[in-house]
């Protein structure tokens, strides 16, 4: 709880460690680093960032989770709202916020090498700066390790980087759910091919972050060196091109970007969530063009190849980890290599604090305090057997990407049933379904949610299920 004596950068450093649990680790850096709090106490949280564009984006897209974290973590609920940093003001009329601490995680990127939007755009040299993304020093091929789920991914991006714009495999897209290694893949690729020497340069950039270079260099009417910037790299490597669906005349420059690097023989490495086909709202042009390539999906590491991260990550850190709690937090956490590698600093951390050796008590005690616990993620599959049961699905088709209507349905029905009946959040229960987005879960629900409405034999069903479920998860 909150206390009225504590620093408030000290509150909002706390929030941060929240928030940065939620989201990706560049939409961490790009939107949430760059800020400091101007205030916070039970009346008001006034946020400062550099820029009235910033501002919007993080208001727009963020604030609901940052209220989420201020409440789970201080017990306030703060009118939450945002200041614009002045040129000559700066920092300078209040302390420097309390700097989060360092973990080893493969995700971050070095606050020195971290690339920040910029709002001012007084000289002409801000466009191309901001563009040139620095590559994370950790995403290399020899720190990857390789499973059946991503060896044929891995291949084709090591290909690619020793051919880049030269093979068959332009545009290379590798398509799968959070947390497999998609990121680690697309800049190990540039690391490769700038250390042989093979392109002069090369840019890695979420799409996020093209699109908010896109709309500065509007505002601030520099398209021309916008578009010099992005159509003069030798490999562009873009994450989560299913941002792209959020802009119309975004989608349109990037059409033409794409264009203009493919026709000079340049390389265009990007990664998605789903097949490009998938991807309701992407215009038709781009989805035959990420086609012209190759298509690949990455797919959730084997026990053996989560076992293999663990060690490699411990040994990372200079720790041995004993073989059995390897074994353990593989077992228990098979959804991706990022909540393994959270589990394991969690570990690490908790067994540093208590001055305690890395066992199996403590790891049982770790997942436990990770929220979800156990319990609700047992209830999650619960559902999903029950539902799956009911409808005569294997678990596979459940959460797979099979769109009958039937499948669909159930699917809605199962994960309607996760929101209303376990407290994990909506990002949780997409992972569990799939490794699907938010937005998905939110659909299924407002769809089972109306239809409840105005079907009540349909409604009885859904309330039959859940008595089920309860039933089921308290026998077990």
């Amino acid at each position: 709880m909150a206390q009225e004596t504590q620093d408030p950068h000290e509150l909002w450093a706390q929030c941060l460690l929240n928030i940065e649990r939620q989201v990706r680790p560049q939409s961490f850096s790009n939107w949430f680093r760059p800020t400091v709090v101007n205030r916070f106490d039970e009346d008001q949280l006034v946020i400062q960032v550099p820029s009235l564009f910033f501002a919007d984006w993080v208001e727009n897209h963020y604030l609901e989770m940052i209220r989420s974290a201020v409440k789970e973590e201080t017990t306030l609920v703060p009118k939450v709202s945002f200041t614009v940093a002045q040129a000559s003001e700066s920092t300078s009329n209040s302390p420097p916020p309390t700097p989060l601490p360092t973990l080893d995680l493969p995700e971050e990127t070095p606050a020195s090498k971290r690339t920040e939007p910029t709002g001012e755009g007084d000289e002409e040299t801000d466009v191309a700066p901001s563009i040139a993304t620095t590559l994370n020093e950790r995403y290399t091929f020899e720190d990857f390790i390789v499973g059946e789920g991503n060896r044929f991914a891995h291949a084709a991006a090591l290909a690619v980087a020793k051919s880049p714009g030269k093979t068959q495999f332009n545009p290379l897209v590798i398509y799968g759910g959070v947390g497999l290694g998609k990121t680690h893949l697309l800049q190990a690729i540039g690391h490769h091919a700038q250390n042989l020497a093979l392109a002069k340069k090369v840019t890695y950039v979420p799409s996020e972050k093209f699109m908010s270079d896109f709309i500065e260099s509007l505002m601030n009417r520099k398209t021309n060196e916008f578009q010099k910037s992005y159509r003069s790299v030798d490999i562009l490597l873009v994450d989560d091109i299913q941002f792209l669906l959020r802009g119309e005349q975004t989608q349109t420059e990037f059409f033409h970007t794409f264009n203009a690097l493919h026709q000079a023989g340049k390389q265009i490495v990007m990664t998605c969530d789903s097949p490009p086909g998938q991807l309701e709202g992407l215009e038709e042009r781009l989805i035959s063009r990420f086609q012209w390539g190759l298509v690949t999906p990455i797919d959730p590491p084997d026990l053996e190849t989560r076992i293999a991260i663990l060690h490699q990550k411990a040994e990372r850190n200079g720790i041995t980890l004993p073989d059995d709690v390897a074994a353990f937090i593989g077992s228990y956490i098979s959804s991706n290599v990022r909540e393994l590698e959270g589990a394991l600093i969690h570990l690490m951390a908790y067994s540093s604090i208590h001055k305690t050796e890395l066992t199996i008590e403590a790891a049982k005690r770790i997942v436990q305090e990770r929220g979800p616990d156990q319990k609700s993620e047992l209830s999650i599959k619960s559902i999903q057997e029950v539902v799956g049961d009911h409808f005569n699905l294997t678990q596979d088709v459940l959460i797979g990407k099979g769109r009958k209507r039937e499948v669909a349905a159930a699917r809605h029905i199962a994960m309607f049933l996760a929101k209303r009946l376990t407290p994990n959040p909506l990002t949780m229960i997409g992972l569990h379904f799939g490794n699907r987005d938010h937005s998905t879960v939110i659909h299924a629900v407002r769809t089972v949610e109306k239809k409840c409405k105005n079907d009540p034999s349909f409604a009885q069903l859904v309330e039959d299920l859940s008595e089920t479920i309860r039933n089921h998860h308290v026998s077990v």
